[in-house]
């Protein structure tokens, strides 16, 4: 049982043992560690303060990268609007000079209408004269009665070409 009842000498040998083991700690590891301690508790703020303007970067650029994609859409969407207008103006220039176009050429054709009907007309009235001409020399030839006339009107009517009907 005499490791259970204190000895004084022990016990002041084991006070002045912890007490110079505790001044050589503080004098030689204590500074250092605390010191050591103390550098990487500031290495992890500056970490940390890095990598929070590291994000704040990471969205000033995002927002900017978003700003710039909005106006290139922007300006997309209105050279869309653009080209689909002009192509519309285009459009609608190529429509009018057809029109143009048409209404020229339809007034060509009732200007060479008139002039084929004038012409038609002329050869009508030239060929209705050789054959009043023929028939009066027709009955100027031969002395007939009225019922004579008649047949010799309808006999030389019916001799005429089917053209000039």
């Amino acid at each position: 049982m005499d490791l259970l009842t204190p000895h004084p000498g022990l016990m002041i040998w084991t006070i002045i043992t912890f007490v110079v083991v505790l001044v050589i700690l503080k004098a030689k590891v204590w500074g250092p560690l605390l010191a050591a301690l103390d550098e990487r508790e500031r290495s992890i703020r500056d970490a940390l303060e890095s990598a929070d303007r590291a994000r704040e970067e990471a969205q000033a650029q995002h927002a900017e990268h978003q700003q710039r994609l909005a106006e290139a859409e922007s300006q997309a969407r209105k050279i869309v609007a653009e080209a689909r207008e002009a192509a519309e103006k285009v459009g609608a220039q190529v429509v009018a000079d057809a029109k143009e176009e048409a209404e020229r050429t339809v007034q060509r054709a009732h200007a060479a209408i008139e002039a084929d009907k004038r012409a038609a007309l002329a050869e009508l009235r030239r060929e209705v004269a050789d054959m009043a001409v023929g028939a009066a020399g027709a009955i100027l030839n031969a002395e007939l009665d009225a019922e004579r006339n008649r047949k010799l009107a309808d006999d030389f009517i019916a001799d005429l070409p089917e053209a000039r009907n």
